[in-house]
């Protein structure tokens, strides 16, 4: 799968440093991680920048 870095996804289970959570992505949900040293709260919208076997990589 091949993602655009305008697509966006919205938090459903937090994300934390270090640790994977879930986002909502095209209608699907998606365990997720960032690798930035935030915390990304559900609710909150996210930039998906990449993907990492089934893994979305995503931003703020």
């Amino acid at each position: 799968m091949t993602v655009s870095p305008l697509e966006k996804a919205v938090v459903e289970e937090e994300i934390r440093p270090q640790e994977s959570g879930r986002v909502r992505f095209q209608s699907s949900w998606w365990p997720a991680k960032c690798d930035r040293e935030i915390t990304l709260k559900p609710g909150d919208v996210v930039r998906v920048v990449g993907l990492d076997n089934i893994t979305l990589i995503v931003e703020a």
